[in-house]
């Protein structure tokens, strides 16, 4: 019928497209097609990079989906204005004026259209007008620097590229050569400043100011003429990431400071270290309030790295006086008191003259300070150093000495278990190593590395695993003040157990260690190189605290200063998975990392109340004692508000005898449908539970007996997803582990629905009740669940079988 339809139409004189209409009128009166979704846009480069304050500039964005954008700067006063005509879908073209008192800075620039935001490129502000070189400016040799002093950004972009500029100085002229790499976010990770003459004879090299720090130079010209400076990298690769702005000349230039330390309410000296510094060398400030302040330097005039800021506290302060290199001259302080001093020698020849860049000294010797206080039996003093966390190069290292030299021991270590790391080498970093005969072990004890003892937190849960040890912000601790370091395949270690000075230990066949007071990276690995004990008297009398840099270097900006205080213990809790998106019926993880302060190591409890209608989050939760991270789980309801009124929430945080606020969500998004749901549950029977989501309102419990297994379940309720799930168990309490996982982990095979697991108790867990859930993480992971999708939590009890005493 519908071709015959067709026919009539056409000798009607109707066209084949009318026809068709006609003959299939269903199709003709289909609603039209969707307008696809503009795409984001997309910025590769921004050029040139360098903003000359007080000049209108032009520049150009590369990228692409760029039509129809608007420009966005992070600056007020930054207003670029776009060349529509010469501007396209892949390059924006827009002029722009710094003003010329906005300083030396960065500042963020990208785009806007209908798909979206781009990511932010910066630009980077400096009264020095911009030059900009690429690779084919030195095909017919060095690119001359008209002037001095200028700013040339470059980029490396091909194998083996060396940048060469010739510029012109006087004799005995000192100019500052700052190679900026890390500092503009370029790829280059080994760049290298060279200064040679006219017979390409090397004058100067630099690879960096300090180490892991840009190239910086100071160097003063032996006879007038030309010179030529060199930019490359050592490991010779090259790429359109691998930009760099160097600044040369003879510019005013702060490389350190000192004092590092100021008493609040006190006017303070503070004398700038650096070149051609003039009358401004030296800045008067006083300071209202204790914490961090910034010298009030001129920032106009002035270049540095980073701004020069002072610790501000409440404690006496006094400067080294020099003489108390040797242990008889000692410097006598009083106790409580911060200390501004210098490690100004070295032990070794360095390089003098005009290659020398400031931190480099002649022949000299190690340098060596002491410091006496008196201290009264069981006092405690907090002893640290402040010079790494204030951009100083020095790295400290403490020891506790009596007055005849001897380190005044703290306790005694005896070796129960020997073994050795059986599978390759570990840096100070790492916490996991794989330990021969680990199967005699057990949780919480101690490990000697040639002296730097760490503790185990978990042992390895399938063949490829390792004894994992604790960790403070993705760093392996030390313990009793030791630093962590690093060990080698097949270097020995053993299992210690800490006895106080002066106790009867029974001969093992293995060795006793004595533990000092010395320490030379802090063991909780929160203040980076520099050092801190907590020393207690052990009898009436004098000590001294020996300060050395543990390199043997030195200079006149090895400056740091010494705290000897009372301690204040006390913690603060920060919140990870802020602003999160939870979709319905589902749950998403969020986390509380402990920041303990001088050895407050007390369990944390943090209990949230208020939380709207339609929504759950696991409260209380704990912080165990000795540890820093607690994992928790925000459930939404299958019919909860997507404008649920939150402003109710409260967090707090208590430790004993002290409370915090612990913060807030932030802004709670209800998402959309998830393509599966994480389930755990019990086990009944030899089967799940299988509670309906909808019924998911309270914590489901299973009980666990120390030294004992109990099998459960994790379950995936698949909306659209069929894919291999990997999973952990997350909030556990210390000795509980999810048992016999494998190589490939906590997994939900693709299709497939659901697996048992098993969680095992140490024999010395302790009766306690606690939330966990499982998280899409991976089991070699750390247990922090924030922004992981996660299950519904259960309450795990821990119970001891009845008549079994725990040890």
């Amino acid at each position: 019928m519908k071709s015959l339809l067709s026919v009539l139409l056409l000798l009607l004189g109707l066209s084949s497209v009318e026809a068709q209409k006609a003959a299939n009128p269903k199709k003709a009166d289909a609603a039209p097609k969707m307008a696809a979704k503009p795409a984001k846009p997309t910025l590769t480069s921004v050029s040139p990079r360098g903003l000359h304050l007080g000049v209108e500039q032009v520049f150009s964005l590369a990228g692409k989906d760029l039509a129809g954008a608007t420009i966005l700067t992070s600056h007020k006063d930054l207003k670029p204005t776009i060349d529509a005509a010469t501007s396209t879908a892949t390059k924006i073209v827009f002029k722009l004026q710094a003003p010329a008192g906005l300083g030396r800075s960065s500042h963020d620039v990208w785009v806007k259209t209908a798909g979206g935001e781009s990511a932010k490129l910066k630009l980077y502000a400096d009264d020095l007008a911009p030059i900009t070189t690429t690779a084919a400016d030195f095909k017919k040799g060095p690119v001359q620097i008209a002037k001095l002093p200028a700013s040339v950004w470059g980029t490396l972009t091909e194998t083996g590229q060396h940048d060469a500029y010739r510029f012109t100085a006087k004799a005995g002229e000192e100019l500052v050569l700052d190679l900026a790499v890390a500092q503009v976010g370029s790829v280059a990770k080994s760049p290298t400043l060279e200064i040679v003459d006219a017979n390409r004879t090397v004058l100067a090299v630099n690879r960096g100011l300090d180490s892991g720090s840009d190239p910086f130079l100071a160097w003063k010209a032996p006879a007038d003429g030309d010179y030529i400076v060199l930019v490359s990298n050592t490991t010779m690769d090259g790429s359109a990431g691998h930009v760099y702005r160097l600044t040369m000349g003879a510019l005013p230039y702060v490389t350190a400071f000192s004092p590092l330390a100021a008493k609040v309410g006190q006017e303070t000296k503070v004398t700038l270290i650096g070149h051609h510094l003039g009358d401004q060398a030296t800045v008067t400030m006083k300071a209202d309030k204790e914490g961090m302040m910034n010298v009030p330097l001129d920032a106009m005039t002035l270049r540095f790295r980073t701004m020069p800021s002072l610790r501000v506290s409440a404690l006496a302060q006094v400067s080294e006086v020099e003489g108390n290199d040797d242990l008889a001259k000692a410097q006598v302080v009083s106790a409580p008191v911060n200390v501004s001093a210098a490690l100004r020698r070295t032990s070794f020849p360095t390089r003098s003259g005009s290659g020398a860049t400031g931190n480099e000294l002649e022949n000299s010797f190690y340098d060596t300070d002491h410091f006496a206080f008196d201290a009264k039996k069981g006092q405690t003093w907090i002893i640290e150093t402040n010079a790494a966390q204030a951009g100083s190069p020095a790295d400290p290292k403490l020891e506790v000495l009596h007055p005849n030299g001897k380190p005044v021991a703290r306790l005694l270590m005896q070796a129960v278990r020997d073994s050795y790391n059986n599978f390759r080498s570990v840096d100070a970093n790492n916490p996991d190593i794989r330990l021969q005969n680990w199967e005699e072990m057990e949780l919480n004890e101690y490990v000697w590395f040639n002296g730097d003892i760490m503790k185990i937190i978990r042992m390895p849960r399938g063949p490829d695993g390792g004894c994992f040890f604790y960790i403070n912000d993705g760093k392996r601790r030390a313990y009793f003040d030791t630093s962590a370091t690093s060990h080698s395949l097949d270097e020995p270690c053993y299992v210690v157990q800490p006895y106080p000075l002066g106790s009867s230990i029974a001969a093992n066949g293995l060795p006793i260690f004595t533990v000092n007071y010395q320490n030379d990276d802090s063991g909780d690995r929160k203040i980076g190189r520099d050092s801190r004990l907590t020393f207690t008297a052990p009898a009436d009398g004098r000590f001294v605290v020996k300060v050395t840099d543990t390199r043997g270097w030195g200079g006149e900006r090895f400056v740091y200063s010494l705290s000897i205080r009372e301690p204040k213990p006390d913690f603060s809790v920060k919140l990870a998975g802020m602003n999160p998106t939870v979709m319905p019926g589902a749950s998403v993880g969020f986390s509380f990392r402990a920041e303990r302060t001088d050895d407050f190591d007390d369990p944390i409890q943090i209990v949230l109340t208020g939380l709207p209608a339609g929504y759950w989050a696991s409260s209380p939760l704990i912080i165990e004692a000795g540890h820093d991270l607690i994992s928790g789980s925000l459930h939404a309801m299958p019919d909860a508000k997507a404008d649920a009124d939150w402003s109710k929430l409260k967090m707090t945080a208590k430790g004993k005898n002290i409370t915090h606020d612990a913060g807030t969500f932030g802004k709670v998004t209800l998402g959309a449908a998830p393509k599966f749901i994480i389930v755990m549950e019990p086990d009944v029977g030899g089967k799940a539970v299988m509670r309906e989501i909808k019924d998911e309102t309270r914590p489901l419990e299973i009980t666990l007996v120390p030294g004992q297994t109990v099998k459960a379940w994790i379950r995936a309720v698949r909306q659209g997803n069929d894919g291999i799930i990997n999973l952990d168990v997350h909030g556990l309490p210390h000795g509980v582990i999810v048992d016999d996982i494998g190589l490939n982990g906590v997994q939900i095979r693709e299709k497939e629905n659901e697996r048992p697991i098993f969680f095992r108790a140490a024999n010395w867990v302790k009766d306690q009740d606690k939330l966990i859930h499982a998280a899409l993480s991976s089991a070699r992971n750390e247990h922090d669940s924030a922004a992981l999708q996660t299950s519904f939590p259960i309450l795990m009890k821990i119970r001891k079988a009845a008549g079994v005493a725990l040890k």
